[in-house]
Formats: structure tokens, C-alpha cells, sequence
């Protein structure tokens, strides 16, 4: 029974996910989730409450693919100064974003409850974390007071522009992509103030021989 269940969370959210790049967001209804995962609708009901409660966990699972790609260290030799880095994790979030409609959708349109945005919001005190680290692991940072406040409000505020742009054109315009980088640098830049010292490239772990004698 529970191997069942937990099966037809995946049916659910697999068709929350098609319905979504196939429809504005407006106009899901759970019925729909429902036929489309050819589960009866009153079965669904046991899983989740209403279609919001599908959105969030959609939305969740949106959110950590997210975070997973831009947890992933940029090339050594790609970052010259910490604006690179900046650049890099925009320009990795707009890819996801171009390939992901049903995350644009649940995530920066401005169309979900402020319960979903609350749940992503609890994700990006993650991401603003692993982007503290990821800098941290290229230069020589500062002592910022409140760093995990400052990183956190770096995050909402491409966050703020990628939304803009998805409620004003349907997606992230490069216009709008250049606007995000320019804002976040520019608020990250009233905090690293001086130019920073990378760091050394690290030595690679050698590697044991297969074979010893």
C-alpha cells in the first residue's frame, strides 16, 4: 500500500509537470492533475489537500533541481574576479529556466500562492549559503557581518527580476538577464569593497595506482 501511494505522488507530480508546459497556470484545474495521472480524484485527495499543496512539493522538487546545478563549482581558470561568478550562476538559473516552463510557471510567475513562495523562499536560504561558499571557495572574502541575511537578499533580488521579466514577457529576456546581473553586483558590490585575492587553484588528489606490486 504505501509503495502504491508513493507511486501515485510521482503520477501526480509527473502530471502536475506535463499539465504545466502545456497550460497557463490559471487554468490547471486538480481534476485535470488527476485525469491526466489516471488517478480516480478522490484518491488524489488522500495525497493532497487542494492543487496548491501539488504545487509546492512540484515546486520543492523544482527548487533542488536548481540548486543542485548551481551548487557545482565553476572552472578554476573561467573566474577572474568574483563578478564572474556572479555571471556564471545567472546565467546557469536562466538555462534552467528555459528548459523548465513548468518551474517558470510555479517559481518566478507571480501567479502561485505566497504559500508556494514561502516554501521556495525557505530554498534560497540554502542557495544563498552554497553561493557564500562557492565565492568563498575562489577568494579571500571580507568579514561581512550577517553574511547568510546578505546572500539571502542577493538571491531575492534576481529572484525580484527574473519574476518581472517572466509577468511582463513570458520568460527571462536577456535584457531582464542583464538587469539581474547588474543589480546583484551592484548590491554585492557594497559589501566587497576592495578588490579580492583568489585563492590558489587547489592541487588535484593524486591517484592511487590500480595496480601495486
Amino acid at each position: 500500500m504505501q509503495a502504491r501511494g508513493m507511486k501515485r505522488r510521482e503520477q501526480l507530480k509527473a502530471a502536475t509537470r506535463e499539465l504545466l508546459i502545456e497550460m497557463d497556470i490559471s487554468e490547471v484545474t486538480f481534476a485535470d492533475i488527476a485525469q491526466r495521472a489516471n488517478v480516480p480524484k478522490s484518491s488524489a485527495y488522500h495525497f493532497y489537500a487542494n492543487i496548491d499543496a501539488i504545487y509546492a512539493e512540484v515546486a520543492v522538487d523544482y527548487s533542488a533541481e536548481l540548486l543542485s546545478i548551481l551548487s557545482v563549482l565553476p572552472d578554476y581558470d573561467d573566474i577572474a574576479q568574483w563578478q564572474d561568478i556572479v555571471d556564471i550562476l545567472i546565467e546557469r538559473s536562466i538555462v534552467f529556466y528555459e528548459h523548465e516552463k513548468a518551474a517558470r510557471q510555479l517559481i518566478i510567475s507571480g501567479k502561485t500562492s505566497p504559500a508556494i513562495k514561502q516554501k521556495d523562499r525557505s530554498n534560497d536560504l540554502i542557495l544563498s549559503a552554497k553561493i557564500y561558499h562557492i565565492l568563498d571557495s575562489f577568494f579571500e572574502l571580507p568579514q561581512i557581518n550577517n553574511h547568510s541575511d546578505i546572500f539571502h537578499i542577493w538571491v531575492e533580488i534576481v529572484d525580484v527580476i527574473f519574476t518581472l521579466s517572466q509577468m511582463k514577457y513570458g520568460f527571462i529576456t536577456t535584457s531582464m538577464a542583464n538587469e539581474a546581473k547588474r543589480a546583484a553586483k551592484a548590491y554585492l558590490g557594497t559589501y566587497l569593497t576592495t578588490p579580492l585575492i583568489k585563492k590558489p587553484k587547489p592541487l588535484l588528489t593524486p591517484v592511487l595506482n590500480e595496480i601495486t606490486s
